[in-house]
């Protein structure tokens, strides 16, 4: 990244007799690993080109420690990214997801990247935490994560998960974590985002799912009615966002959008 910073990119060909000529852009949600998004992804290189970003959070990232991480830093590299594959903006379909939704939205809303069509899934207007960590985060030290871990896997399985396989996924992001990244990613993103949704004018499809307990279903559908050009469509669970279904929804809107 132009700051310092290094990010992991995988990137996967589409096979060659079922290619459309998209490319689909993935951005998993906060710390979220490869294998959460496997299925949906083995369906995906049938289709599409393939780019699955891992952000600032996770532990594959080599940050610079003196930058801010701003969440206009963060959507910066969404787009270096675009611009490093030379892709084509004609021709990318967005597909993010929670933690992914929030940046992606400010380079959206900023016009940094301008896609065919973006896919929000698990959307939501505020990064989501525990209750009552969210203004204490940027003064306590890292470590402190270490030590919150037994209260923060009962949240992730009795608060925040819809069933066992996202209740693993969770926990695997949890153990994954790196809390000096974790703190230096989070500090300066810990506020809602409302006005950021209400100014993106690009296509957007959000993906709804009401079984999902990680997102709010309430705040989903207030930002559908803060976007302008929306189509809602209803996927029910976080395990059908995640599946090959997500797949069969991607490839209705490319040609009629």
């Amino acid at each position: 990244m132009s700051d310092g910073t290094e990010l992991r990119v995988l990137r996967t060909k589409a096979d060659k007799k079922s290619r459309n000529g998209y490319t689909l852009f993935l951005i998993p949600g906060w710390n979220s690993a490869v294998p959460s998004w496997d299925i949906l992804l083995m369906e995906a290189i049938h289709y599409f080109d393939t780019i699955y970003f891992e952000s600032r959070e996770k532990f594959s990232s080599k940050l610079n420690w003196k930058t801010k991480n701003t969440l206009d830093r963060i959507s910066e590299d969404v787009a270096e990214v675009v611009h490093h594959f030379k892709l084509d903006e004609e021709k990318l379909v967005m597909l993010a997801s929670s933690w992914g939704d929030i940046f992606l939205a400010d380079a959206l809303a900023k016009k940094k990247i301008n896609p065919h069509v973006t896919f929000l899934t698990g959307v939501t207007a505020k990064l989501t935490l525990p209750k009552g960590t969210r203004h204490i985060i940027p003064f306590i030290p890292p470590f402190t994560l270490n030590i919150l871990k037994p209260l923060l896997r009962w949240w992730l399985i009795n608060k925040k998960s819809e069933n066992e396989e996202q209740a693993q996924k969770n926990l695997r992001n949890l153990e994954e974590s790196d809390p000096r990244k974790w703190k230096k990613v989070v500090k300066y993103s810990t506020g809602y985002q409302w006005d950021t949704y209400a100014k993106i004018e690009q296509n957007i499809v959000i993906a709804g799912a009401e079984k999902d307990k990680m997102h709010s279903f309430t705040e989903s559908q207030k930002i559908v009615n803060l976007i302008k050009n929306v189509t809602y469509i209803d996927m029910e669970s976080n395990k059908n966002v995640h599946s090959k279904t997500m797949i069969t929804e991607l490839r209705k809107h490319p040609e009629s959008m």
